[in-house]
């Protein structure tokens, strides 16, 4: 078992490490060697001289596994690797163009991109995209930590299921005839487990066959819901604010060397005090297609927000994070509360992220009265085919408490804090279009 690490590097010692060679270059009677392991990188230099079967060194591939044996060295404040021997441990033979970690290759850049959705197997051990998932690893983490630490239970939901929250086309089918498919939002199995803990919550994948191309799209993503009794939506928004910026500054706080790396410490920063809840704004559906007037910008009343009608309302309040409440009950799941004072919109609110990042999660009070779960699903079309509701529906007849919920695209959340791009930098072997499956 491998015990010592690149990180555990001292200089003026005598080392022996198991790597890989992510890139190497020659000048005159040098190979100067980058290597990296799952804790980070260095450089080793070999010589004619010193070096044990040096021509040899010189003629294998980038990617190839070895043990390396020598000193560390300190140059200009930065530990370096003279390499006496060595022992290939796995030959890399397959013809990869561009090598994964290449200098000159920018896995980030649209071009190359291309490359990471067709052989996402083999770039998935690239170092920028690494360091990517490391971070979401620890985000995930903190995030559950954060549930933990707030008497929060962590509940199982199944991935397949008969119950879709929206409309089946956008469902991720295994079984079309007999409507089994990959569950698209857990709400509809952490609900009857409320009546049990009161506050729990879970991450999952979720899927989503939509056709929609957006930045912050997949077809499977990671996904945390919560639910909580006794509950209201300005509750539940007090609480998503500060569980996103608490747990973003937890992230940071145990990654700061490779968040600042990636992002710039400057850059991240000012994101963190954006997404401060003293620097929140909120305002109504409403209030929303009003100033989206305000600039001669068309908008049917009752659609959702556009990514570029985002943007606007973001710019309007000068890019800081907005939360958007009441949004119309044509665009929202069946179980959804509808609001007192108007029932065409519902007790729901979205945070969107300024600077074009657009929606990260919702916040929602959902139903609790029979007779308006049938109503709702009735004008959302759900009794055609009642059995794949009924004990949901039933179990508003079954001491239902006041509740609601909160969801997050764990992608999105942390697309934002690392300023990328896309989420599919974001998820290993992402899939932004169904019939793109092929790994």
């Amino acid at each position: 078992m491998k015990n010592f690490y690149i990180k555990d590097i001292i200089a003026n010692k005598d080392i022996t490490l198991k790597c890989w060679i992510a890139d190497k270059r020659q000048l005159k009677n040098n190979l100067f060697l980058d290597l990296y392991d799952s804790s980070g990188e260095i450089e080793a230099i070999a010589n004619n001289k010193d070096t044990d079967n040096y021509n040899e060194l010189c003629k294998i591939n980038r990617e190839s596994c070895i043990e390396i044996n020598g000193i560390a060295k300190l140059y200009n404040n930065k530990i370096e690797i003279l390499i006496h021997s060595y022992q290939i441990l796995s030959s890399s033979t397959l013809n990869i163009s561009p090598y994964p970690n290449a200098k000159k290759f920018d896995i980030l850049s649209p071009k190359s991109s291309r490359r990471l959705l067709s052989h996402p197997t083999f770039y998935i051990r690239n170092r920028l995209l690494s360091k990517i998932f490391y971070i979401k690893s620890v985000f995930k983490r903190e995030m559950q930590n954060y549930f933990w630490d707030r008497n929060f239970v962590e509940f199982e939901a199944p991935t397949l299921t008969r119950q879709t929250l929206y409309e089946d086309k956008g469902v991720v089918w295994v079984d079309d005839k007999k409507k089994i498919g990959l569950s698209r939002c857990a709400t509809f199995h952490l609900e009857p487990a409320l009546l049990s803990f009161e506050k729990l919550f879970t991450i999952t994948n979720s899927h989503s066959n939509e056709k929609v191309k957006t930045n912050r799209h997949l077809i499977e993503y990671l996904h945390l819901k919560a639910e909580m009794a006794f509950v209201t939506l300005d509750e539940l928004m007090e609480f998503a604010k500060k569980m996103y910026y608490e747990v973003a500054v937890a992230t940071y706080k145990k990654c700061e060397n490779l968040i600042n790396e990636i992002v710039g410490k400057d850059v991240i920063a000012e994101k963190l005090d954006r997404l401060n809840p003293v620097n929140h704004k909120i305002i109504t559906y409403d209030e929303a297609v009003k100033i989206l007037k305000q600039y001669n910008i068309d908008f049917e009343y009752g659609k959702s927000l556009t990514t570029k009608q985002e943007q606007v309302l973001t710019r309007h309040f000068d890019e800081n994070f907005l939360w958007v409440k009441y949004i119309p009950y044509t665009v929202e799941g069946f179980m959804f509360k509808r609001c007192d004072f108007n029932s065409f919109l519902t007790m729901t609110a979205d945070l969107i992220a300024p600077c074009g990042f657009g929606e990260i999660l919702g916040c929602a009070e959902k139903v609790v009265d029979y007779e308006q779960i049938i109503s709702n699903m009735k004008d959302k079309n759900k009794l055609v085919d009642f059995e794949r509701y009924k004990d949901f529906a039933l179990l508003h007849q079954f001491g239902m408490p006041d509740h609601g919920g909160i969801g997050m695209g764990i992608e999105r959340a942390v697309k934002y804090l690392l300023n990328l791009n896309h989420v599919k930098y974001i998820k290993p072997f992402p899939v932004v279009k169904i019939e793109q499956i092929n790994h």
